[in-house]
């Protein structure tokens, strides 16, 4: 295991969520493209829009589960008369999808 500086830690999470929204943001637009039968600007920039809600609910949809998944495990111990603190919140996925729904948004705003 290697160390890493909270700095560098942070840059990774900004790198991969810019990666992230440029992914999702590339697939979107040729998927509208190919859907609309060509690429113009306000097509480009509601596909930007989609894509970003896409990973806005994808971050959602990882803070939903993981608070479903301590739910349960902390039900299940309490019934056996055990303690049990729940993880925390996988903050590193979270703010990756976040960011890359950031960058989609500002390039659908840029578009506009």
């Amino acid at each position: 295991m290697t160390t890493q500086t909270r700095a560098a830690r942070i840059g990774q999470i900004l790198l991969f969520g810019l990666g992230a929204g440029l992914g999702t943001g590339a697939l979107c637009v040729l998927i509208g493209a190919l859907l609309a039968g060509g690429l113009t600007r306000a097509g480009a920039a509601t596909a930007l829009g989609w894509g970003g809600m896409i990973l806005t609910f994808l971050a959602a949809a990882i803070i939903y589960s993981q608070n479903g998944q301590s739910q349960s495990e902390s039900n299940m111990r309490a019934r056996l008369g055990e303690s049990y603190r729940a993880p925390g919140l996988p903050w590193a996925q979270i703010l990756t999808a976040l960011t890359g729904a950031g960058v989609l948004f500002l390039g659908q705003f840029a578009l506009r």
